[in-house]
């Protein structure tokens, strides 16, 4: 995780410190932010950006997710792909533990659709199942499928930021900065 901004040093290096944030660059113009993002990627690593202003919409547009803030300016609010519209980035973690989440249950999808083919395919073609097995084989993924995208995923984070004793999480809603990860 790095801080990328375009405030002074000091500023910068203080919230550095407090979010025990190693990387962190100051005083950065809006391409200097843009070829920080694309340096990271360059590394094979993936970059989510959240910015706020209009300095950041290179930058954001550069990243593989751009997250900005409710209230924020029109051109940030625009280029993001996603909005926290609490105005806060206090429901960061949740956000991510989520999209680990909705990942993991496309990945299942996939499999629950990919295996009864498969199944049916080679049942036809090696084991002469007929028309009416075949038929049933290959339309299980729907049932599969709905259940699937029935299961719960609003259950409550292993780590939530709403916990008042959490510095780093008050510290992190209440600057307003460019990170990047």
């Amino acid at each position: 995780m790095a801080i990328v901004s375009g405030d002074q040093e000091l500023p910068t290096r203080a919230l550095a410190n407090a979010l025990e944030i190693d990387d962190y660059f100051y005083e950065t113009l809006p391409e200097e932010k843009a070829e920080i993002v694309e340096k990271f990627q360059q590394q094979g690593k993936k970059v989510a950006f959240v910015g706020d202003g209009v300095n950041d919409a290179i930058a954001m547009e550069q990243a593989d997710v751009s997250i900005s803030l409710s209230g924020a300016s029109t051109i940030a609010t625009d280029v993001a792909q996603i909005v926290l519209m609490d105005g806060s980035l206090t429901h960061l973690p949740e956000l991510l533990e989520l999209s680990k989440k909705l990942d993991k249950n496309l990945s299942r999808s996939l499999v629950l659709n990919i295996i009864p083919n498969v199944i049916a395919l080679n049942g036809v073609l090696f084991f002469q199942f007929g028309a009416l097995t075949t038929m049933l084989i290959s339309q299980s993924p729907l049932v599969m499928g709905t259940i699937n995208a029935l299961l719960p995923v609003d259950s409550k984070p292993a780590h939530s930021l709403d916990d008042p004793d959490d510095d780093k999480a008050e510290l992190a809603s209440e600057k307003n900065s460019d990170i990047a990860a």
